[in-house]
């Protein structure tokens, strides 16, 4: 009998090769703003690209996931390190809301509906959020719809950042609320019955391998950054 584990090895492959994208977009952040390098661009595109493909491959991750309490448990505990740990750092750029925190709520949220959102028709559902997403993009900064509708001020006074309603002096050094990322979240999950992959064996592969270890990367690989360029430029 063969006993070697199995693995949806694409899936490992694309979440690794963006965490590799991550960890670039990072060190060039880093260099940018703590260095005083100037690359005379934003990289907001490439920004995109990373977060986007991150939650994507959650949301059709979770078809494989079972025990989402021991997740959101882990997921919780990596987001208060991670505010405590850039509020020490940096409190200007100090993270309140940010992907990982993000992921820990997504979590949440989907095992409390996982039963009802299993029941939606999986065309309905992507099409729904993808419409959801794309509409909401901006609601985090005022308006709706590609800023053709300004959300009513009054919304944003209770300070409710988590949803993607912040208050006026609310800043966030990485921000993905709830609203509209929950969405693209389930545009993952419904994409699993239109795209499938196959379970092979475990690849040795070293995208595949920083794939499977994505979240351990995701959380040391700033302090890392941050050690190799605090060593490198301690000697100009």
């Amino acid at each position: 009998m063969d006993t070697r584990k199995k693995r949806y090895n694409a899936i490992d492959f694309l979440r690794g090769f963006t965490i590799i994208n991550m960890m670039i977009f990072h060190g060039l952040f880093d260099l940018e703003n703590f260095y005083g390098f100037n690359f005379n661009h934003d990289f907001y595109y490439y920004q995109q690209y990373i977060c986007i493909s991150f939650i994507l491959i959650s949301g059709y991750s979770s078809h494989f996931s079972n025990n989402f309490k021991k997740k959101f448990l882990i997921l919780t505990g990596l987001s208060i390190l991670i505010t405590l740990g850039s509020y020490i750092f940096s409190r200007e750029d100090a993270i309140y809301f940010g992907v990982i925190h993000f992921f820990a709520s997504a979590t949440l949220i989907h095992m409390l509906l996982k039963n009802y959102i299993k029941k939606i028709n999986p065309r309905l559902g992507l099409i729904l959020n993808t419409v959801l997403f794309v509409t909401l993009k901006k609601i985090y900064s005022g308006s709706i719809f590609f800023g053709k509708i300004l959300v009513p001020k009054s919304l944003y006074s209770f300070n409710l950042f988590f949803l993607g309603l912040p208050g006026e002096n609310f800043y966030s050094g990485d921000y993905f609320p709830i609203i509209p990322w929950i969405f693209l979240f389930y545009m993952g999950y419904f994409l699993f019955d239109f795209v499938k992959f196959t379970k092979k064996e475990a690849s040795h592969n070293f995208i595949c391998v920083m794939g499977r270890h994505s979240l351990l990367i995701y959380f040391l690989h700033q302090i890392i950054l941050i050690g190799v360029f605090s060593l490198i430029f301690s000697f100009n």
